[in-house]
Formats: structure tokens, C-alpha cells, sequence
């Protein structure tokens, strides 16, 4: 049963520390994409060096997504599922075509675009973020875990 991984053992320990790696990395990433191309409104710098930088970080956090989205089934997190499934059905949407990279010849005229894109992206992902938080802060055992813990807890009284 997938439930069994949100109570405790070493591999809801391990689903756990995959998937906030994973979330970390997608947010450096989308903060890191941010603060480039934000810098790029000013000519001093060359286009071709920041579209370069931020092609080269669109396939760590698209693995990190995919990388998410498997924990989070296997965690069995279904409301923070449902939440991520549109990351990953826009970034699956950007890759197959080739959409994802960026051209440096045509980055000033879809620059504001590029930007509101990824403001949306994270604040969206950060509002994932938040639920997944509230999810794990209000989750309470199941019923069963409590019984066994009561019978355990009979049987060694009893002898």
C-alpha cells in the first residue's frame, strides 16, 4: 500500500529526503533562471552567455520535476501530486517540441515573457510548496498504527 510510506521506516525517510532535494533543486533553479535574465535588461552583459546558462539549468530541474512527481506517487501524496502535474505535463509540453531553450537572438522581444513565465512558475510551485507543508504539519496516523501500538503496548504489560 502506498499510505505506508507517510508513516515512518527507512523508506519513507529516504522518498522524504528525494523529494526535498528534488524541490530544492527546482526552486535554485527557477530563482537562479530569475536572477539572470533579470540582469539581462541591462546591455553590459552578452545574451548569448546568460541564454547559455539558463539552457544548461532547464534539464536538471525538468529531471527534478520527474524526479518529484515518482515520490510523490510512491509516497502516495496525492493532493501535492495533483498540484505538480501541471509543472510536469508544461514541462514535458516545452521539451518534446524543443521549445525549452532559448534563442539569444530573439531573448530582448520574449523577454518580459520569459520573466512573467517564470514569476508564475514560482509562485505556483511555491504555493505547492506550502500545501505539501500544511499536508505533512496536519497528517495524523492512520487508525490502525494506533491499535497496534495500543496491543503492543497490552502485551508486553501482560508479561
Amino acid at each position: 500500500m502506498f499510505n505506508k510510506q507517510k508513516t515512518y521506516g527507512s523508506p519513507g525517510r529516504l522518498l522524504s529526503t528525494i523529494g526535498v532535494l528534488s524541490t530544492t533543486l527546482i526552486m535554485t533553479c527557477l530563482g537562479y533562471s530569475y536572477k539572470l535574465l533579470s540582469g539581462l535588461g541591462g546591455d553590459a552583459i552578452d545574451p548569448v552567455e546568460i541564454c547559455g546558462k539558463v539552457n544548461s539549468v532547464k534539464v536538471p530541474e525538468y529531471s527534478a520535476h520527474c524526479i518529484l512527481f515518482v515520490t510523490l506517487i510512491l509516497q502516495g501524496w496525492w493532493g501535492t501530486l495533483i498540484l505538480n502535474f501541471p509543472f510536469l505535463f508544461y514541462n514535458f509540453a516545452q521539451w518534446y517540441p524543443g521549445k525549452y531553450l532559448l534563442d539569444s537572438t530573439q531573448i530582448f522581444p520574449t523577454l518580459s515573457e520569459v520573466m512573467h513565465e517564470l514569476k508564475i512558475k514560482a509562485g505556483l510551485f511555491f504555493l505547492a510548496i506550502l500545501y505539501n507543508f500544511w499536508e505533512w504539519t496536519s497528517w495524523s496516523p492512520p487508525s490502525y498504527l494506533a491499535m497496534k501500538k495500543l496491543f503492543r503496548r497490552t502485551k508486553n504489560l501482560g508479561h
